[in-house]
Parts: C-alpha cells; structure tokens; sequence
C-alpha cells in the first residue's frame, strides 16, 4: 500500500535529498512512500487536503521565517489528521501549540529513522482509521447514508427545540451507529481499549481512576452514573465519592497461601469475585480492584484529596465492572444445611 508523504521545503537541495532517501528507503523496505514535494507556502496551502498519511515540514519557507506553523495551522484548523515531522534549520521558531510528533534539526535529523517512524505508524493503523481517506471517514459515510438521512425529519424537530442538545444526541447517536460496525468484528481487544487517556474533561464519572496525593495509590469511582450527571445548577446529586482501591499484586498475594504467580492467574482471568483485572500500558501501572476495599469522601473534599482524573475505563469494559461489582454486594446465600443422622 503507498503511503503519501507531504514534504514541505523550500531549499532545492534538500527537498531533493529527503527524495533521495525516501527512494533508497523503499528500495531496502520494499515499502512505496509516494513523496509530493511543496517549495512555497502557497502552493502547499492551496494542495492541503485528507489524502495524506505523513508530512515533513520545513520552518521556513520565506524571508520571514516561521511559515511552517502557517501550514500546522491549515492542517489544524481542516482538521487534518496525520503525524508530522518538523525538519528545519530553525527549531526554535516551531509553534508547541500545534500537533506534530518531534522536531529536529537539519543535518543532525536521520532521514531513514523518520520514515521508519512512520511507516510503523502507518502500519499499526492509525492513519488509516483517523487519515482523511481513512476508516472512520468510510464509516461516517456508510452511517450518514444508511441510518441517519431517513431520519432527518426527526431530527430537524429536535434541533428547532433545542439545538445545542439535538447536536449532542446527534453525536450519541452517530458514535453508537459507529460502535456497532466495530463491536463484534473483533474476538480480542488490545490492553489500551480498555482507557479513554487522557479523560475528556475533569469531571468524575463512573469508572474514573483517581490518584491519592497523600498515598499515590489509584482508585476508581464506583457511584452510579446517575448520581454523578451534573444538573443545571452545575451541581451532581452524589454528596461523596464511592472510591474502590486499585490494588497491585503483592497486596492482593499478601492475602493468600497460593504463589503470587498462581494469584496472578487467578486475578488476570477475573476468576475472584472480589477483584476486577486493570490491565497495564504504557500511561497506566494496572492492578486489581478491591471490591472490598472501599472509601467513601465527602464531594467537596475529593479535589484537596486527589489529583485530577488519571484515566477513564472505556463503557465497553465498564459495564462489566459495575456487573461484577453489583453482584458481589447483591450476594445472599443461604445457611448450611445439617441433616439429622439415621
């Protein structure tokens, strides 16, 4: 598959050198990264647009200097989804507010170790999903064009009463439409599924994993999502926190006669009805949670107790916490039988 490559630079010798090493690099990779090349920053701003997976972009481009951030801004603001490199004799002049994956200077900047970068970003599907000409655009078209023009006289009702919350439904409704075209195509998930990271917002819900400031120890909150909507007094109807400790392996085998390996594959497959399995990436340690160890905080004190919100656990995976958890408090059982002897 080609992968485009957006290449802004405006000094011959060196839009003809990155050339020159894209060429020898799909040569040893047996990889097609199509270069377009852009000298001006004009013609680059007129040529903008979805179809590209990657770009390299030089800082200046005139007398001035710093027109490179012009064109983060145009991709920015057409919401041009794609990583980006700033190659540039310049590294000061780039702008931090604008997304773009590193900068680094010419002549000291590996041209190979760019374009493996992205060709490994291209790989783990990530341009392909959110790139102008990727799967979401492709699914947002199918869900506009099978589900939601045959709707449109309800919603057009909706928006004359209230447009701000026919926008929100709207999203609701499109993201569920969305959801369902993924949910089933898998049989297994990969670890970072299971967080939204960072959270959207700071507010707490359902599954919102805390850090103490006092103790560094991690716990989710486990109120039901209803008492924790906020209502137009700006307020939620919860007056404390339900907090369950996140504990880590050595605390959860402190417990037990078995070797902490054998607990651990007893935690990892949720086989405890007392533990839910968090597991680890990257931006989160992991560990189990204690549906016995719990904490209650008043609301007011949770923002002197705690940092703002770690993590979000993603509602695919949530629904079986709050299950687990439920179940575990809902348990009755009943006495032991004791039969008379004949």
């Amino acid at each position: 598959m080609t992968i485009k490559l957006l290449l802004v630079e405006d000094d011959e010798g060196d839009r003809q050198g990155f050339v020159q090493s894209v060429a020898r690099f799909n040569h040893e990779n047996g990889v097609e990264f199509e270069v377009i090349p852009f000298g001006t920053l004009g013609e680059t701003l007129n040529a903008l647009d979805g179809s590209f997976d990657c770009a390299v972009i030089d800082m200046k481009l005139g007398d001035a200097g710093g027109e490179g951030n012009e064109v983060l801004k145009a991709l920015s603001e057409a919401n041009v989804r794609m990583p980006v490199v700033i190659l540039t004799g310049t590294p000061g002049e780039a702008n931090d507010a604008f997304v773009h994956i590193d900068v680094q200077k010419k002549g000291e900047a590996d041209h190979l170790v760019i374009l493996e970068d992205f060709r490994q970003v291209h790989a783990s599907g990530l341009t392909k999903v959110m790139g102008g000409r990727g799967l979401l655009e492709q699914s947002l078209s199918h869900v506009f064009k099978s589900n939601l023009l045959n709707q449109k006289e309800a919603w057009k009702k909706y928006g004359q009463q209230d447009p701000e919350k026919s926008e929100k439904a709207l999203m609701r409704h499109v993201m569920n439409h969305l959801i369902q075209l993924v949910d089933l195509d898998e049989e297994s998930c990969v670890p970072e599924e299971f967080y939204i990271f960072p959270p959207i917002g700071d507010l707490k819900r359902t599954g919102t994993v805390l850090k103490s400031k006092e103790s560094g120890a991690y716990f989710t909150v486990m109120n039901p999502l209803c008492d924790l909507t906020v209502r137009p007094n700006g307020e939620f109807k919860a007056r404390h926190i339900t907090l369950c400790k996140i504990s880590s392996l050595d605390e959860c085998a402190a417990h037990e006669a078995k070797s902490k390996e054998n607990v651990r594959k007893e935690l990892e497959k949720n086989k405890r009805n007392c533990y839910h399995f968090l597991p680890g990436t990257a931006f989160f340690q992991g560990g189990y949670m204690d549906f016995e160890h719990l904490m209650s905080v008043g609301k007011e004190e949770v923002q002197d107790r705690f940092e703002e919100p770690l993590l979000q656990i993603s509602p695919a995976f949530l629904k079986d916490i709050v299950s687990r958890f439920s179940s575990f408090y809902g348990r009755q059982g009943q006495p032991t039988l004791t039969y008379a002897e004949e």
